[in-house]
């Protein structure tokens, strides 16, 4: 069931034009908001930590080497995201985000690790680039990952019942100080679009603000997916007279979420 929530409007003067300062809604909230503890289980048994290695080169493409207690090895530049076992009829997969940097010829490996941490899955850049499916841009789709079924629990897709304005909904979240993922409830503010593909923006409920390692976790409703997480709003307040940035991008409560595209739960995410 999709629950909304009580908003009460102020208004907050932010990232603005030459033309005055664009207003926006932030909200407070009237009352708290309590994930169900088999919703956030379920979820967090369905949820993927996706760490990428990629060898770091000089330029004529030859890894570069750090010493360490005698012991010579090579540089790895290191990118990390959130990911979602789903199973559609008889398909399995891993839906993730699309905008992975590390995705070339020096991705090294590539670690699958469960929401607490114990690792599930290694395999080689080569591998994980074979196994990619589906990618739009926003959505990526890993097909193949039946080794992942013993240490996760897949969820399902969105029965196609769109969420509305003020729906809350269930984020897969990375803690930026402690690392730990939980369940965070969000507020779907508006629907939009970024880069092109349609997306959600969201407005969490406790101040739980999205950060890096986050890209590619899960958004649900009813324990279903829906969207995955994809990028930070910043902030930035421009003079109305001249036009310029009067102070540095501030992070924002706010984030969007690349809605799933049609195609995937039609087979052709396992093709």
């Amino acid at each position: 069931m999709l629950r909304r929530i009580l908003v009460i409007g102020l208004t907050l003067l932010i990232a603005g034009s030459a033309l005055g300062f664009t207003q926006l809604t932030k909200t407070v909230w009237a009352s708290s908001y309590a994930v169900d503890a088999n919703m956030e289980r379920q979820i967090l048994n369905a949820t993927v930590r996706i760490t990428l290695y990629a060898a770091i080169t000089d330029d004529q493409g030859n890894p570069q080497y750090v010493t360490v207690n005698g012991q010579k090895s090579v540089q790895y530049t290191v990118g990390e995201g959130l990911g979602t076992l789903v199973r559609s009829g008889q398909d399995l997969f891993i839906v993730t985000h699309d905008h992975w940097t590390l995705l070339t010829p020096n991705l090294h490996k590539a670690l699958f690790h469960n929401a607490a941490g114990d690792l599930l899955l290694e395999m080689s850049g080569a591998d994980f680039q074979q196994r990619i499916g589906y990618r739009d841009g926003g959505t990526m789709v890993l097909t193949g990952v039946e080794e992942l079924a013993a240490g996760l629990t897949a969820v399902s897709l969105g029965d196609g019942r769109a969420p509305q304005q003020n729906d809350v909904v269930l984020l897969a979240y990375r803690h930026p100080q402690t690392d730990a993922i939980s369940v965070s409830p969000m507020l779907i503010k508006e629907f939009t679009a970024h880069l092109d593909r349609p997306a959600y923006k969201l407005l969490s409920l406790n101040g739980d603000q999205v950060v890096h390692g986050n890209s590619g976790g899960g958004l649900f409703v009813n324990g279903q997916l829906i969207a995955n997480m994809w990028e930070i709003v910043f902030e930035r307040q421009v003079s109305r007279t001249t036009g310029e940035v009067v102070n540095a991008k501030t992070q924002t409560d706010f984030s969007l979420a690349a809605q799933l595209p049609a195609v995937i739960g039609t087979g052709i995410a396992a093709q």
